[in-house]
């Protein structure tokens, strides 16, 4: 079965790809108001059921635990997860405000993929499955960031942890074979490094979304619901002179977590899937994919982007 990862509600505060924790914002229940707290700690929530089916979790809403926090509710007898590993697991999220459950891998059958590195995922769900074993079911406290007049949620997390495999070391660049670019795309050149640069487009902006290849690479295709790593540079169609945002200028790829349905524009969603690892991508994204008639920060409303990607790696 596939693997892929849960819903933005889910994965908000758990996962660091296009924002951090902090900045994330998960469903809330309406119970999330300031109200005493009549369970405040993991030792006042039951969780039943055995690994490996949907549990049952029991307390006296509302729960309110400052500090994440997690606990082993039973150990399994599997490989042990290191740092650096893609861990499988279901998922069960649970209001800390009205005990409801929010969402469930299980409903799904597809249990989740992530990796094992602070710099995709939080560090309460490092610390929860790092060092435990498969097989194993985790109990994670954390709290979703405050609203407006309310104290932070917290939710609660029942990981069972289903398998882990290595991450193969992402490429530095695409390799492939080097392909002709259709009629109507710009020309692309690459510096020393494989950073790209790219000419100024001529001609009228296409009205979809167009995709080609200038390097193809040999590995396999991404997959929607992957984790994907890409190097990429964006420019605008209008002033190609200077990019708007470049991971290769920052000096380190970019994760692209759950391709498919990320918090990214729609073009990289769409363009993604069904690309080879390895290769090197140009996307011509229209406004309705891309930022839309409101722009954001230096692109305005109405704009059409370029991106060339390197797709350096895909997971899960």
């Amino acid at each position: 079965m596939r693997k892929t990862v849960l819903s933005a509600a889910v994965t908000a505060v758990l996962v660091l790809s296009a924002c951090s924790a902090d900045e994330a914002e998960p469903a809330q229940s309406p119970a999330a108001e300031e109200v005493e707290a009549q369970s405040t700690a993991l030792d006042d929530v039951t969780v039943s059921g055995e690994a490996g089916s949907e549990p049952e979790v029991e307390f006296e809403a509302p729960l309110v635990i400052e500090e994440p926090d997690s606990t082993v509710v039973s150990e399994g007898e599997g490989e042990t997860v290191e740092e650096g590993v893609q861990v499988t697991a279901h998922m069960t999220l649970v209001s800390g405000a009205s005990g409801e459950v929010i969402e469930s891998s299980y409903e799904s059958e597809a249990p989740s993929g992530f990796p094992t590195d602070t710099a995709q995922i939080n560090q309460g769900l490092f610390d929860a499955v790092v060092g435990q074993r498969v097989g194993s079911r985790v109990l994670l406290a954390l709290n979703g960031p405050a609203q407006s007049g309310s104290q932070p949620e917290t939710l609660l997390y029942v990981v069972d942890i289903e398998g882990v495999e290595d991450i193969p070391e992402p490429l530095e660049r695409a390799e492939g074979q080097e392909q002709e670019l259709p009629e109507g795309f710009p020309a692309v050149t690459r510096g020393e490094n494989g950073a790209p640069a790219l000419e100024q487009p001529s001609g009228e902006p296409p009205a979809e979304l167009e995709t080609a290849y200038t390097i193809e690479g040999t590995g396999p295709e991404v997959e929607e619901g992957q984790n994907v790593t890409v190097h990429y540079t964006g420019w605008l169609w209008d002033d190609a002179s200077e990019p708007f945002d470049s991971s290769w200028e920052r000096g380190e790829p970019y994760p692209v977590q759950n391709v498919g349905q990320a918090p990214v524009i729609d073009a990289w969603n769409e363009g993604l899937v069904g690309q080879k690892v390895g290769s090197q991508i140009v996307l011509v994204v229209p406004p309705d994919k891309g930022y839309g008639a409101q722009g954001q920060g230096e692109i305005p409303g109405d704009a059409t982007l370029v991106f060339v990607i390197d797709i350096l790696a895909a997971v899960g």
